[in-house]
């Protein structure tokens, strides 16, 4: 497969699982909540939209993992060399991501853990970006 169409078929079916998850943010809530899915409000990698698209996506060999921005997700492809596949969210993932991070879903906030680290601290969430 070539490259660009690599891409181009990346972004379309990121984007198709993107929209099969609702019209609006209370429905894509509840697809998330259906299959399970708890993440982390304000982390870009935790998120319960990205816990679900790395699920799904990065189970793909031709993709490393993905980032949940404020109007995008990042598709980050396996190799060094490859850039990054860039799929804007749909309004209704979008306006849930806001809404999610508002911690307006508690129910798909992932439960905090205390960190059992030596130095007594954790890692700090990655904030969502605009891009």
């Amino acid at each position: 497969m070539k490259r660009m169409s690599e891409r181009a078929t990346v972004r379309r079916q990121t984007h198709a699982l993107l929209d099969s998850l609702g019209r609006t943010p209370a429905e894509v809530a509840g697809s998330l909540a259906g299959l399970g899915v708890r993440g982390v409000p304000a982390d870009s990698r935790a998120c319960a939209v990205a816990v679900y698209l790395d699920a799904v996506v990065a189970a793909d060999a031709r993709v490393r993992g993905v980032k949940v921005c404020k109007s995008e997700v990042l598709v980050e492809r396996s190799g060094w060399w490859r850039r990054s596949v860039v799929v804007t969210l749909p309004a209704a993932v979008r306006q849930f991501v806001s809404a999610f991070d508002a911690r307006q879903f508690p129910v798909l906030v992932r439960p905090v853990v205390p960190s059992t680290r030596a130095t007594g601290g954790s890692i700090p969430p990655v904030p969502h970006t605009s891009g």
